[in-house]
């Protein structure tokens, strides 16, 4: 189900305010109150460690490539860009003195988004009835993720671009976390079959961390909270929340990597027509144990269609697993979700 608006045409140089744009309001549009107004919110603070904000980890540099052909004519290769002139160049405003560059290997940026998506994501199937099934994905929107997304938008209108600090900047200056829910089922859509109402109690959808503190969500978009029918069209938006809340009269880095090499997300309840079918864990893997200068988390050479991602408007229906065997294909099923996720961010649909 898509609620919001459409911010701008996803044309010329306009994404990269697109993605500023959705990131910052991502945090805000969802919720009437802030969370000093609800006592059930967290009360989110600032611990004294370096490096707590995972968006702002690293002062990186826009990388620009424009490749043969690209639709604003422009060609080289520039770093160090400030953003500014990455926006005046997108916009396909000239920048003297670039150097000539090589053309943009856009299935590579495709491949790194679908392969981010897939890490930076799990999966949880609901039985509904014999013959239906419900699956709840959560993401992580990661800086790596973020990155794949911007890269694989830019490559699309003629660029290579990586590390898109200015969009990490605006997320870093919201302090809290965000991710994507999207519930999806085997009757999405279809009249014809018997419909069950899917309730999750999305205020007690909390980050479990290493010290046991559960983290509740600081924002969500409210058509996650409400009944969802299954045999309607699938319900999506995004939860945030904080890097640090206050816990025990202390400041408490909710995903500190020393400790929380996994992000746990975990709710109480899942009713399916009124009846608990019992508490559900998600587990995205998030820090490793030591470091050896190898960006992002596990990589997977899974063979991409671009076509199938560049036309993936919807969510995918259902993926292969042990209570849906005829499910999409798993390699499918990624490629289809990433596509879907990538139009979220870009078109600020939530």
């Amino acid at each position: 189900m898509k609620r919001g608006f459409l911010l701008f045409q996803s044309k010329g140089g306009l994404f990269l305010g697109m993605i500023l744009i959705f990131l910052f309001e991502a945090g805000i549009s969802g919720c009437g109150k802030s969370p000093d107004d609800d006592p059930s919110k967290p009360v989110i603070c600032t611990p004294q460690a370096p490096n707590v904000n995972i968006y702002r980890e690293a002062s990186v540099s826009v990388l620009l490539t424009p490749s043969v052909g690209a639709p604003n004519g422009a060609s080289g290769v520039a770093a160090g860009l400030s953003a500014e002139q990455a926006l005046a160049l997108l916009q396909g405003t000239p920048i003297q003195g670039l150097p000539l560059a090589v053309p943009v290997d856009t299935t590579s940026s495709l491949w790194a988004l679908v392969n981010e998506t897939k890490n930076w994501s799990d999966v949880q199937t609901i039985k509904l009835d014999d013959s239906n099934e419900a699956q709840i994905v959560v993401t992580f929107i990661s800086p790596q993720l973020i990155q794949a997304i911007f890269n694989s938008e830019v490559s699309r209108n003629g660029y290579a671009v990586s590390n898109p600090q200015p969009a990490l900047d605006v997320v870093a200056a919201r302090e809290e976390l965000i991710f994507y829910v999207t519930v999806i089922t085997t009757a999405n859509n279809n009249i014809n079959t018997t419909p069950h109402k899917i309730l999750i109690p999305i205020q007690k959808m909390v980050i479990m961390n290493a010290e046991d503190v559960a983290a509740p969500p600081l924002h969500d978009d409210h058509v996650l909270a409400q009944p969802i029918n299954s045999a309607f069209e699938p319900v999506y938006g995004y939860l945030t929340y904080p890097i640090a809340m206050i816990h025990a009269n202390d400041c408490s880095w909710i995903l500190d990597p020393v400790y929380n090499k996994k992000i746990i997300i975990i709710v109480p309840d899942i009713f399916v027509d009124n009846i608990s079918v019992g508490p559900y864990t998600w587990v995205i893997p998030y820090s490793s144990l030591f470091k050896v200068g190898i960006s992002s988390n596990s990589q997977t050479n899974m063979p991409i269609d671009p076509n199938l991602i560049a036309s993936s408007l919807t969510p995918p229906s259902p993926m292969e697993s042990l209570l849906i065997p005829n499910g999409l294909p798993e390699n499918t099923f990624w490629q289809i979700y990433a596509g879907f996720l990538w139009k979220q961010v870009m078109l600020g649909i939530y």
